[in-house]
């Protein structure tokens, strides 16, 4: 949006993303680490009195069977995918009221369904599904337009990364619970592996949220690859029982 004249407000926490930020066009850095409650409570204070819209787009993903996933590390994920996004759309509502702006969030394809070892992940971005609906119905007499994003596996960082974050996740296993679900570890970090090379563009997931943020008329829901559209519409109407046993299969190595 910054090559088209928009002046952004783009947050950070490192320093060396701040001065990238800081080198691209109309674009104003401000340095935000979104689990900071305080921090969140006066993000307002930097901002203009105006907003077109605002986009959640921070995120990490907690793998693992829901057994052994810690506690913290859950609460770590709620915290990040959800509470924190809704904390920085409280903070800048009354800028983006003034201007019957837009709200996006970028939630995901595991928003909608959830496959095992997902379990801490796919929570989070249900949850932003559901809050994101209930705002969407609230802020309408302001003229405030509230859009979902749900891509699929995307050639970002976060996927990037997938196969490093799944083994030092399955490292913090205790033996027994290793032991446990060893056919189901080794069966999910392949199906990472194959879905790495199945990531989407994420032009798309940008053209996406370009059209949330300017379209006259923003759909509530935007979906980003074809892959994804099918494994929605094939599980909609498809028994749970049967949704169930593909999942596990599928996750599971014999």
């Amino acid at each position: 949006m910054s090559d088209r004249g928009w002046d952004v407000y783009a947050t950070a926490r490192s320093a060396a993303d701040l001065r990238d930020l800081g080198r691209l066009p109309n674009v104003h850095p401000i340095q935000l680490d979104i689990t900071d409650r305080s921090a969140v409570a006066g993000l307002g204070e930097q901002l203009p009195p105006v907003l077109d819209g605002v986009v959640n787009n921070a995120g990490i993903i907690v793998q693992g069977p829901v057994e052994g996933i810690s506690l913290d590390d859950l609460g770590r994920q709620l915290d990040v995918n959800v509470t924190a996004q809704i904390g920085v759309t409280q903070a800048v509502l009354p800028q983006i009221r003034e201007a019957r702006g837009r709200v996006v969030f970028m939630s995901s394809v595991s928003g909608l369904i959830t496959a095992p070892g997902t379990g801490a992940y796919s929570a989070s971005k249900y949850a932003l599904e559901s809050l994101a609906d209930a705002l969407r119905m609230e802020v309408r007499p302001w003229g405030i337009r509230v859009s979902l994003i749900e891509p699929g596996p995307t050639r970002t960082d976060m996927w990037g990364d997938a196969l490093d974050d799944y083994d030092r996740m399955t490292k913090q296993l205790s033996p027994a619970h290793s032991e446990l679900y060893a056919s189901h570890l080794v069966g999910t970090r392949k199906l990472l592996g194959r879905m790495q090379k199945l990531a989407g563009d994420p032009k798309k997931v940008v053209a996406a949220v370009d059209r949330a943020l300017t379209s006259p008329h923003p759909r509530r829901r935007y979906r980003t690859d074809n892959v994804s559209r099918v494994q929605l519409a094939l599980t909609s109407v498809t028994p749970t029982a049967v949704n169930d046993a593909v999942l596990a299969a599928a996750t599971t190595s014999k």
